[in-house]
């Protein structure tokens, strides 16, 4: 952990506030808990050895799982903003979204979209489904009106993605199998990540030998410059460079737009 001593004070503040007594797990425990919730109690409500949960407490280094910390933030009756401060000190990670959590977007994250209506614009989740676009994005890319739209299966597989972005080999799919290396190896647990990496390799050939021959990791392409050529534009190249954010509110998102490199005009 990266401040145990800082963790286990915040563990000890967080049981010493929950009143055993109202703990509907606790019930028929004998002897009956009183007000005090103790460790043993929240390695029962765990289901983990009284070791284990004093480990975590005490602030020492284990191999605690995303799922036991689940638990943890249940038993402790932990807010949002607390269980993330939880992950972060513990496992340097995020906590996974909460189910349901997913099928709405921030109003303030889709107005932002909405309103961007000088350059394309999109939304992508960790396995770069495109979940939501401006209306420019759909003009340049009319591929991201289709269903399901995904950029890595586009970029990568579609025999339109090699025609439309310049040097595909360099400047497309070593970044984009790099940017997968990153994300399969930041998300093992992830299937659909896992699922589109084994999708991809087996579909195609350069990219099988691009991943075999290549070690480059890519978190992002913000500031990428890349050239495109699309009927859009009458099939003119152009250089545009990709900007990354991360909403706030929605961190399995990515907000990406993409703006002239040269300054030229006709968006």
């Amino acid at each position: 952990m990266g401040d145990g001593e800082s963790i286990s004070r915040l563990l000890r503040a967080w049981r010493a506030r929950v009143d055993a007594r109202t703990v509907p797990e606790l019930r028929g425990v004998f002897p009956r808990p009183g007000r005090r919730l103790s460790q043993k109690h929240v390695a029962r409500m765990t289901g983990v050895s009284e070791g284990w949960y004093r480990a975590l407490e005490a602030g020492r280094r284990q191999d605690f799982s995303e799922a036991f910390l689940l638990r943890v933030a249940q038993a402790l009756r932990l807010g949002e903003a607390e269980r993330l401060t939880l992950f972060l000190a513990v496992s340097g990670r995020r906590p996974p979204e909460p189910a349901g959590t997913r099928a709405d977007l921030p109003p303030g994250v889709k107005a932002l979209l909405e309103q961007q209506v000088s350059y394309p614009a999109y939304l992508s989740d960790v396995a770069w489904n495109v979940v939501a676009t401006n209306s420019l994005m759909g003009e340049w890319f009319p591929w991201v009106r289709r269903p399901r739209p995904n950029l890595m299966r586009w970029a990568l597989l579609h025999p339109e993605a090699r025609e439309q972005m310049l040097d595909w080999e360099n400047s497309c799919a070593r970044v984009y199998l790099a940017m997968l290396r990153v994300a399969a190896n930041s998300n093992p647990r992830n299937e659909e990540l896992r699922a589109l990496v084994h999708e991809i390799l087996d579909a195609d050939a350069d990219c099988r030998r691009i991943w075999a021959e290549e070690h480059d990791v890519v978190e992002h392409r913000d500031g990428h410059v890349f050239r495109l050529r699309l009927p859009y534009h009458g099939n003119a190249e152009i250089r545009v460079t990709s900007h990354v954010l991360l909403p706030i509110q929605r961190t399995d998102l990515r907000f990406v737009f993409i703006t002239p490199a040269d300054g030229w005009a006709g968006v």
